[in-house]
């Protein structure tokens, strides 16, 4: 498999997450937006932007891990690579779901979704091998199932 630069990576990551959101800036700049999205509508668009970069960060696993034997711990320079590329993503996925216009009934539990999201990313870059010791998503993964979003969780 050909590598790309990691920037370029990078940028082709946030163009496919970003994609999706654009319908919904748009509609924000006709003034549709400025009201909330019913809650149907809000949920599936947060599990679209959470599946996108589910897959971007899969791939990206598959291409900084796929050197390594089966059982085969992988090294910190590896893991610092690995939480750099997905970093981006990540803050991506983030953002796009915080510009989302919550309803009202959802708008604590999204607040605090993406609150402790970005604390545990936070967490994640200054440490990368805390990557390797548990889940460094659980606290955002258990928000995001109190807000049904099962493909954040």
């Amino acid at each position: 498999m050909r590598r790309r630069p990691p920037a370029m990576r990078t940028i082709l990551c946030l163009l496919a997450i970003v994609g999706p959101s654009v319908g919904t800036t748009s509609l924000a700049w006709a003034g549709v937006a400025d009201k909330p999205l019913p809650v149907k509508t809000w949920r599936k668009t947060a599990n679209d932007i959470c599946r996108q970069a589910k897959q971007l960060r899969s791939e990206i696993a598959s291409e900084v891990f796929a050197d390594l034997a089966q059982d085969e711990q992988p090294s910190a320079a590896l893991l610092t690579d690995y939480v750099g590329q997905i970093e981006p993503v990540v803050q991506q996925q983030i953002d796009s779901i915080g510009a989302l216009e919550e309803p009202t009934s959802l708008e604590k539990k999204v607040a605090k979704l993406l609150k402790t999201a970005r604390k545990e990313l936070d967490a994640l870059v200054a440490e990368p091998s805390n990557f390797t010791e548990a889940n460094p998503f659980s606290a955002t993964e258990l928000a995001a199932k109190k807000l049904k979003l099962q493909q954040c969780a």
